[in-house]
């Protein structure tokens, strides 16, 4: 415990003077989810991080790789395409490109693998990804787009797939599409909720297809583990990682993600964690588990994917071991604006490295306290 608030007080220290002079080369941009009428196609940041993402330690990866990577397990990212360059693709169509640069983010949170020396990976560096268009070029989505891009999803084979876009719209049409996919054992993975830029700007919600049925609707959390304080509700849903989380958008340079679409491509990758390391497990107990063994934090379930894969299920059909969440210190407000908020980002990763928190918060404490041994049911 006491080297726990070790690492809590020096982080706050660290983010208190600005995250050292090394954050300010660390500055990163956010990724948008739809270009303005007649913006440019995203550029590469051609930026690179010094420090492995926060999101990566938060969800416990390392541990998590020396039981699965996702190895061979296909995941279809629904949204803006995915730039074949940044990570290997399948794609249907012209979905192997991206203009808008959000599908390749959400794609790299899930699968983009670890390379040496690199600091940014997928939470399942082994799985595969199926690029399914499900906006237009500009990355505005309806209900044909993300109907259609279901029904291609399930019939490429895809039994994970990712909606990473979001619409008001409660559609017919495409809640026949979703209920097709589940229907064929899928499990679909939505966000709850389109990107934060100005919560000024963000609906309420509902949204779709999160809200149908059967499908697994996820909202985001942030370094400090709080939701976003206009996120819509999810029952039923999960939270994760994906509020200025770090992944790869076009050509390969680092980049911030802000929004529920993030947190679903964590959602996602764990799903395929699962699935690689139980490959007879259905879709519904899949979400069953990646539900009964997330950890209440902050009025929502907050994944866990080392506990999802290594519970063992009782009588009652649930799991056992939980998990304590992750403690971070909180972060400091460092102002309104958008780069104040990545610089914030840049002293956490720096932060991050320096006081090895991945050693030292991740794996979480156990109810027990912090003592050695095995992580299995409690």
């Amino acid at each position: 415990m006491r080297r726990h608030l070790v690492v809590a007080c020096a982080t706050l220290i660290l983010l208190a003077n600005g995250g050292l002079a090394a954050a300010q080369d660390t500055e990163l941009p956010q990724i948008p989810q739809t270009l303005k009428a007649g913006q440019a196609c995203t550029s590469s940041s051609a930026k690179n991080v010094p420090s492995v993402p926060w999101q990566l330690p938060y969800l416990g990866a390392e541990r998590v790789w020396g039981l699965s990577t996702g190895e061979g397990v296909m995941v279809a990212v629904v949204d803006t395409g995915v730039d074949g360059s940044v990570l290997p693709v399948q794609p249907i169509g012209d979905a192997g490109t991206d203009c808008v640069g959000h599908g390749t983010v959400v794609a790299s949170l899930i699968a983009l693998p670890a390379a040496e020396g690199a600091k940014v990976s997928g939470l399942a560096p082994g799985a595969r990804i199926l690029a399914v268009r499900g906006t237009d070029n500009a990355g505005t989505a309806n209900a044909a787009t993300i109907a259609g891009a279901l029904d291609s999803a399930v019939s490429a084979g895809a039994r994970i797939i990712c909606v990473a876009a979001a619409i008001t719209d409660a559609d017919p049409g495409l809640k026949q599409a979703v209920d097709r996919a589940i229907a064929a054992g899928t499990l679909v993975v939505a966000a709850a909720g389109q990107d934060v830029i100005k919560t000024s700007d963000v609906s309420p919600g509902p949204y779709y297809p999160a809200a149908f049925p059967g499908v697994l609707a996820v909202t985001s959390i942030g370094p400090d583990g709080k939701p976003d304080e206009k996120a819509a509700p999810v029952p039923g849903g999960l939270a994760a990682p994906g509020n200025l989380v770090v992944g790869k958008g076009p050509g390969g340079g680092a980049v911030v993600g802000a929004g529920p679409a993030f947190a679903a491509a964590q959602v996602a990758a764990a799903a395929a964690l699962v699935r690689a390391y139980r490959p007879e497990i259905s879709a519904a107990d899949l979400a069953r588990r990646l539900r009964d063994t997330a950890y209440p934090q902050a009025g929502v379930s907050v994944l866990d994917p080392f506990a999802a894969l290594t519970s063992v299920a009782t009588a009652a059909g649930t799991t056992a071991a939980h998990r304590e969440k992750v403690a971070l210190a909180p972060l400091v407000d460092r102002g309104p604006t958008r780069r104040a908020a990545l610089s914030v980002v840049a002293g956490v990763v720096v932060a991050v490295s320096l006081l090895g928190a991945a050693a030292v918060v991740v794996p979480r404490g156990r109810r027990r306290g912090w003592r050695a041994g095995g992580d299995g049911a409690s």
